[in-house]
């Protein structure tokens, strides 16, 4: 079942039609979606750049590694496990920080 399934429409000119065109393609929402972030005083932000999908990817290789450093170090004993996990934690933050900035 819907869960909307009342329904409003609105009359707009050209020009806030090409707006609503132009703001709902930049944030990749549909137009239901951008009214309701609007209603509910949501922050809209824009769609990330492909800067944002290059640093995610480069973050994702660099947390493949310490997964790859924590397992030999799990297994071997033969590295400073509290280090490890702060550096670890350190990452984890700077990656949350990146996804808030773009997304």
């Amino acid at each position: 079942m819907r869960k909307r399934y009342i329904r409003k429409d609105i009359m707009l000119n050209e020009i806030e039609n090409e707006k609503l065109i132009e703001d709902c393609q930049r944030c990749n929402l549909s137009y239901g979606e951008y009214f309701r972030r609007l209603l509910m005083n949501e922050q809209i932000k824009e769609k990330p750049g492909k800067e944002f999908y290059v640093i995610m990817k480069q973050l994702s290789k660099i947390g493949v590694n310490l997964n790859q450093i924590a397992k030999k170090a799990n297994q071997t004993d033969k590295i400073d496990k509290d280090y490890y996990k702060s550096e670890a934690n350190n990452w984890h933050k700077f990656a949350e920080e990146v996804k808030n900035k773009f997304l």
